[in-house]
């Protein structure tokens, strides 16, 4: 089933009302009325059902925005959202206009990029399409932008969206410096893209397929000279060309205690600061990454990872020591067996020991090794073991060997992880004491995370935070937050983490 309607002032209204302890902000121009924090789907998938138990408990606690994307989970975002939506409003347990639903198109990923190559096979490519890399392609263009709200609708179980973003036309300019194209002529086309999509956006508003519409970028607090920047003050002056009744009325943008520009960087005109600007005129504001920091090409999480148990170093090493000793011990019965395919897919993707026994300390940070466990080891890992399952050796002591070796590298994989979890679970403490001392009121605070949504929360012309929240637990301590007053004073000169 279809749900009907948009978000409506009323309706948004009547929720803050039974929600009173904790606050609801107007978002922007369009008067429309979202709690303090939002919930991210950047991370949901509809094949989990923690994250639909999450997504419904987040809904039903009184949160009433919800921020996706067509490429978030290839889709699966936003089917979640369509399911559990659909699900909680044909109970009646709440209303489909008292929930602000945003999503976004522009990336094309995943199936998206899989249409995009059909249809250059057909010979009707989407117009104006940039390749940014292989199996990652980007389009604002009019064509691609009706094909995707479709789809999204189709998705999202809905009839209309609230606010339709485009994905971070910064892409583009992106696109052209890897063309060699010097920065005023890539600007100039990147501009003349995004008033063409803004005109149709207005015809979709007319549509009733969306009812605003707006920009996500990373690159608003940016340098006005770097290539990349992209201008708040120049979009509102091209939504002002196109009618002044125009329908542009949200942004989205990173703001951490790490990455602190669009608080502290005055790159607008008139001296101001892109919150400034974006207050000024009556802009929502959306704040995307709060908890997920970059810093020198570096990821910074602002969250303390949950470590259940942590080995020691000595630990580690002697798991490493029993599997090398079983290591040795399959080399030399496959040299028995005379196999030499068997010997060689064994050997290159099993064994662990020479890579990790002299390198797993090496690594810079957790996520220094989760990126190559997810991207190197694991798959290689995943290999062996559907080979041995679908390669039967004939010797029935040998192949115990193999599931125990199998066994023991999924137990080291976990220790290392965990050793890493917990240097940087001292990391995120030493932050935390920096803060702390640095912001005094921040001090009972329980979590780093809540103190970085705090921060966000008591800032000056920020309308609602993104919280990817996977889980309950995560919801309730969200929802916990939200119950805490705070006034819009911020004082983000104060903090001044160390980041080596």
């Amino acid at each position: 089933m279809t749900l009907n309607g948009f978000a409506s002032i009323n309706a948004t209204k009547i929720l803050s009302e039974k929600y009173k302890e904790f606050s609801f902000n107007p978002l922007g121009k369009t008067g429309l009325l979202i709690s303090e924090v939002g919930f991210g789907g950047y991370k949901i998938d509809i094949r989990s059902p923690l994250n639909r138990d999450a997504l419904k408990k987040a809904l039903l606690s009184g949160i009433n925005l919800i921020d996706t994307s067509s490429n978030y989970t290839d889709g699966n975002s936003e089917i979640l959202i369509g399911e559990v939506l659909s699900e909680i409003v044909n109970a009646n347990l709440l209303s489909r206009d008292s929930v602000v639903v945003v999503t976004k198109g522009g990336c094309l990923q995943g199936q998206n990029y899989d249409l995009s190559q059909e249809r250059k096979e057909e010979g009707s490519p989407f117009l104006e399409l940039v390749e940014i890399k292989k199996g990652f392609e980007y389009c604002i263009h009019p064509e691609f932008i009706e094909d995707q709200i479709k789809r999204s609708l189709d998705r999202l179980k809905l009839k209309s969206i609230d606010v339709y973003l485009l994905q971070e036309p910064e892409y583009y300019l992106k696109w052209a410096k890897n063309k060699n194209t010097d920065k005023e002529t890539a600007r100039s086309k990147c501009y003349a893209r995004i008033k063409k999509a803004f005109e149709y956006l207005e015809k979709e508003v007319q549509k009733g397929r969306i009812k605003y519409y707006g920009i996500s970028s990373n690159t608003f607090s940016s340098d006005p000279d770097e290539y990349y920047f992209i201008s708040l003050e120049r979009l509102i002056n091209i939504a002002n060309e196109i009618s002044p009744f125009n329908h542009f009325s949200v942004i989205e943008f990173p703001l951490n205690l790490i990455e602190k520009d669009a608080v502290l960087k005055r790159n607008q005109s008139n001296n101001m600061t892109l919150l400034e600007l974006a207050e000024n005129k009556n802009m929502g504001v959306l704040i995307s990454r709060p908890l997920n920091a970059k810093f020198n090409n570096k990821l910074i999480k602002l969250a303390k990872p949950i470590v259940p148990a942590v080995p020691t170093k000595e630990i580690i090493n002697t798991e490493l020591e029993n599997i090398h000793i079983l290591e040795k011990t399959i080399f030399q019965k496959l040299k028995l067996l005379g196999n030499a395919e068997i010997l060689s897919e064994i050997k290159n993707n099993l064994f662990v020991f020479e890579e990790l026994n002299d390198n797993w300390l090496n690594f810079e940070d957790t996520f220094d090794w989760k990126t190559k466990l997810n991207q190197y080891y694991l798959p290689r890992f995943h290999y062996y073991k559907n080979y041995i399952k679908n390669n039967s050796l004939k010797n029935e002591e040998f192949e115990m060997d193999l599931f125990s070796c199998t066994f023991k590298i999924g137990k080291l994989f976990s220790l290392i992880s965990a050793y890493w979890d917990n240097e940087y679970s001292n990391f995120t403490a030493s932050i935390k004491a920096e803060l702390v001392v640095q912001v005094p009121e921040l001090v009972n605070t329980a979590k780093l995370s809540n103190m970085a949504i705090r921060a966000l929360r008591s800032t000056k012309g920020s309308t609602a935070v993104l919280v990817g929240m996977t889980h309950i637990p995560y919801v309730t301590d969200v929802v916990n937050e939200l119950k805490i007053h705070v006034s819009k004073d911020f004082n983000w000169n104060k903090v001044n983490i160390t980041v080596n």
